[in-house]
């Protein structure tokens, strides 16, 4: 995988994985570790995070400890290379959009391998909040009520108006102690699976749930929170990249 510029073909940062090896590369240097995370999953989530001059490796949501330095300015940058069979995807960044979390956000069609992140901030005594994957008001593929005051998360799917069986889970203590937390809801072939963990450290899960296929996911049409004092849910980043955020100054 390389992020490149069309002008001269030089490489801003190289990602090369050697499966014959069981090594993974960012620039020259060998990630210890990297090619087992890699392995944990059917499908895999890569992500380069540029920070200043340099650029990190991210595998599954942990970072990889190893950094590159940036060839040239990243602004020059003109196009991303993904060489190889086991690409299926990519995801460029896109400008950030204001995030308010009793408006609605379309989505694309969701397919296996597909990640959504939601971003929130743990407000004790609060008696429910929701974030919501909708075909439409009365069908909801999947429902996930965070309840401080009870101390609870309740995942659930609302089909033709009806409320089908919950799927329970204690907040865990990790969840009020971190104060901002990510959400990731993640497409497998059988299930949506949840992870929580704190913002900015999502290789520390302190809660994974999981939400059977009850409705065909490939026909969500949209994001809908329930938060009526707008002050749980603070960003929002779609399967294609697109991001809903509260801080725009970033």
């Amino acid at each position: 995988a390389v992020v490149s510029t069309q002008s001269t073909g030089e490489d801003l940062v190289r990602v090369v994985v050697k499966p014959s090896m069981s090594t993974v590369y960012l620039g020259d240097t060998q990630v210890d570790g990297a090619f087992e995370e890699l392995t944990k999953r059917d499908t895999f989530h890569m992500k380069i995070v540029f920070e200043g001059e340099e650029a990190k490796l991210v595998i599954n949501g942990e970072d990889q400890g190893e950094t590159a330095k940036l060839s040239f300015p990243i602004g020059a940058v003109s196009y991303v290379l993904c060489e190889g069979e086991p690409w299926q995807r990519v995801k460029l960044p896109k400008p950030r959009q204001a995030f308010q979390s009793y408006a609605r956000y379309p989505i694309n069609q969701l397919g296996v391998g597909d990640v959504i992140t939601f971003t929130g901030k743990h407000r004790p005594g609060l008696s429910a909040t929701s974030a919501n994957i909708n075909i439409d008001d009365h069908n909801r593929i999947l429902h996930v009520a965070i309840r401080p005051a009870s101390s609870v998360i309740v995942l659930n799917t609302m089909s033709g108006g009806g409320w089908m069986s919950e799927i329970r889970a204690p907040i865990p203590q990790e969840m009020v102690n971190c104060g901002q937390f990510d959400m990731f809801v993640m497409v497998n072939e059988d299930a949506l699976d949840i992870e929580f963990s704190p913002d900015g450290d999502n290789g520390n899960v302190f809660l994974q749930m999981s939400m059977p296929h009850r409705l065909p996911y490939n026909k969500a049409t949209e994001i809908q929170f329930v938060d009526f004092n707008d002050d749980f849910w603070c960003e929002l980043e779609l399967q294609d990249g697109s991001l809903f955020s509260k801080e725009l100054t970033h």
